[in-house]
């Protein structure tokens, strides 16, 4: 019986990591060896694979209880029906917890793992059930014919359902500014170039190759980068080559899985916009974008997770995201706190001050190239109506800066 529920556990633990599997996964398990491409030969007929692990879940599961029925009768048949009643009890719940619940919440924990352990046995139930198959999916087609013959997949989304969205944010102005600011934010990341919102590369977690999770996990010292993302560069350069996700690791993987860990990456221009990069994101299903400059380096990485946030978020400040920092921060009447990195288009758009003439995209940037030097503090540099006092200066060159707003001229 022992043996009967760890098969079961085993079918519960496959059809959730086979059937939970992202893009991205699939993608990654493509250059892998041979149970990588094993696996995939199973998913390319997902029909017939889990017509397999239903079937053999089914098979041990009715073994199981009926192992446990005649234990319960013969129990019965002794005068036993207290330890009967207990034996149907525990064999129900046993099931319920270690066959069905917890291999299941454990293979969409870790996919890719229980995907590349259990393809090779997963291979041979479905070569064992083939010749059944065939009859089970002619029944299933002969069935919806007769029962349901103008059954159709209902579309995800339906042209009212939008209608009536926009007729309920019509009602609720609160709503309504919701979505006029996003929708404003889609518009605007057409606008922005990538250099702009990209997590420059002083601010980034990097290692070269080769290197294993106990190096990376003594680096990081229990800090997760901000970005979410370490960075794994080329053998022979510093250039980035891939990215580890922390936020899709998974901790039960071995050391000839660890590298499969890392996720493919795109290279985008620094001048590009973010709504090409976030095009180019989706449509090669990747999470990261590199952002070079002119000479090919890398400068920053731009991930799909601050795209989105860009997107949903009410003030689209870099200084929150990057340093968890707030970007304009108001400490007197007319002096504003702001950090380094914050944007020129913000203060451009909030302050109406125009900065027509200059070629940074940053308060950093413009004060490095109105002093044509590196900032120290006690700096001071004025454009138009705003003053810029150069407050702190930190390890990294990052800055504090207070800003002036009255007409000083």
């Amino acid at each position: 019986m022992f043996i009967l529920m760890v098969l079961s556990a085993f079918f519960s633990c496959s059809e959730a990591a086979f059937f939970s599997l992202s893009q991205t996964d699939r993608s990654m398990l493509k250059p892998g060896g041979s149970v990588a491409r094993l696996a995939l030969r199973l998913l390319e007929n997902s029909e017939q694979l889990l017509n397999s692990i239903l079937l053999g879940n089914l098979s041990v599961n009715l073994l199981t209880f009926t192992i446990s029925s005649i234990v319960t009768f013969k129990l019965q048949y002794q005068g036993r029906s207290d330890l009967a009643g207990f034996t149907v009890i525990a064999s129900l719940l046993a099931v319920i917890l270690f066959c069905e619940v917890l291999p299941k919440n454990v293979g969409v924990l870790a996919p890719r793992f229980f995907v590349l352990l259990w393809s090779v046995p997963l291979s041979l139930v479905v070569r064992f059930f083939q010749p059944i198959l065939p009859i089970l999916q002619m029944t299933n087609i002969l069935s919806r014919r007769l029962f349901c013959p103008h059954f159709s997949v209902e579309p995800y989304l339906r042209i009212g359902d939008l209608e009536r969205a926009v007729e309920m944010s019509g009602e609720d102005a609160t709503l309504l500014k919701r979505e006029q600011r996003v929708l404003q934010n889609i518009v605007s990341i057409s606008d922005i170039r990538t250099e702009e919102l990209m997590r420059p590369r002083s601010l980034l977690k990097t290692f070269h190759p080769p290197v294993s999770f106990d190096q990376i996990m003594e680096s990081l010292q229990g800090k997760l980068p901000r970005s979410g993302y370490c960075l794994l560069t080329e053998p022979d350069s510093d250039e980035v080559a891939l990215a580890l996700s922390f936020t899709r690791f998974s901790v039960l993987v071995t050391d000839s899985d660890w590298e499969n860990q890392f996720e493919p990456i795109i290279y985008v221009p620094w001048s590009s916009s973010v709504a090409e990069v976030f095009d180019r994101l989706q449509r090669e299903n990747r999470n990261v974008a590199v952002v070079v400059n002119e000479f090919g380096e890398t400068i920053g990485i731009l991930t799909l997770d601050d795209i989105i946030e860009t997107i949903f978020t009410r003030e689209q400040g870099r200084s929150r995201r990057l340093l968890n920092q707030i970007e304009l921060k108001r400490i007197a009447p007319e002096c504003w706190q702001l950090n380094g990195l914050t944007s020129l288009r913000r203060l451009q758009r909030k302050f109406g001050v125009s900065f027509a003439g200059y070629s940074s995209l940053t308060v950093g940037g413009l004060i490095r190239e109105m002093l044509e030097r590196l900032p120290k503090t006690g700096d001071i540099c004025r454009v138009d109506s705003l003053e810029f006092h150069v407050m702190e200066v930190s390890e990294d060159n990052d800055l504090t800066v207070h800003m002036i707003t009255k007409d000083v001229r």
